[in-house]
């Protein structure tokens, strides 16, 4: 089976279902509940990903200093960097480890906002489709005040303004926070509540770690 298809006809609807009747009685707080034990559950992962981005943070003299040296010798300069990641324990590929775990269950969520199930569940007289009646009145729908388009870009962007010292890598990723928002505007409110919830928390998580004792 698609795991796709999998978190969102076993994981996702029963979630909610059950998070709605045994719980409370409110989807949006059921997705709320969602991405803390979803984040909960990567903690490990996302961890072991900031940090390894504090010690690239830390090497970037190093770094530097060595395509200086070797300017014109590219392959001596891959050979070198390689091997200052193996002393070191960097993995230069660890931070993509948490964001493709977690991109199922953000796809997963966005095919239950659009699915019959959800709607069926939402259009029962005695249920309430969102969050609040003023605010995400209805999960399955963008939202339309735009709080979690910015949420999600303000996030996007303190999280690369933290994770990166290179001025050029700076310059290059200042569009991802717009791309963000702009993807995000017709996207079902429940996606977004996730999305941004899961960001705000990461961003959290990232302050602490990198934040805290300078790396061994």
């Amino acid at each position: 089976m698609n795991p796709i298809t999998f978190l969102t006809n076993d994981v996702m609807i029963p979630f909610l279902n059950f998070s709605y009747h045994s719980i409370y009685p409110n989807f949006g707080f059921g997705i709320i509940i969602l991405t803390i034990i979803v984040k909960v559950i990567l903690y490990p992962l996302t961890k072991q990903q900031f940090e390894s981005m504090k010690k690239m943070q830390a090497m970037m003299p190093t770094f530097k200093k060595l395509k200086e040296k070797h300017k014109n010798n590219p392959q001596q300069v891959q050979m070198e960097t390689m091997k200052l990641y193996k002393e070191n324990n960097i993995n230069p590929l660890g931070g993509c480890l948490p964001m493709l775990i977690q991109l199922p269950f953000l796809f997963a969520l966005f095919y239950t906002m659009n699915g019959d199930a959800f709607a069926a569940l939402i259009s029962q007289d005695t249920v309430s489709p969102g969050l609040t009646s003023f605010w995400l009145a209805n999960l399955s729908q963008p939202d339309h005040l735009y709080i979690l388009p910015i949420v999600i870009g303000l996030a996007t962007y303190f999280g690369q303004k933290m994770s990166t010292m290179d001025p050029n890598q700076q310059k290059i990723l200042m569009f991802m926070p717009v791309i963000m928002v702009v993807i995000s505007f017709k996207m079902p409110a429940g996606v977004l509540l996730y999305w941004a919830i899961s960001q705000v928390i990461s961003s959290g998580q990232q302050i602490l770690i990198m934040r805290g004792s300078q790396p061994t």
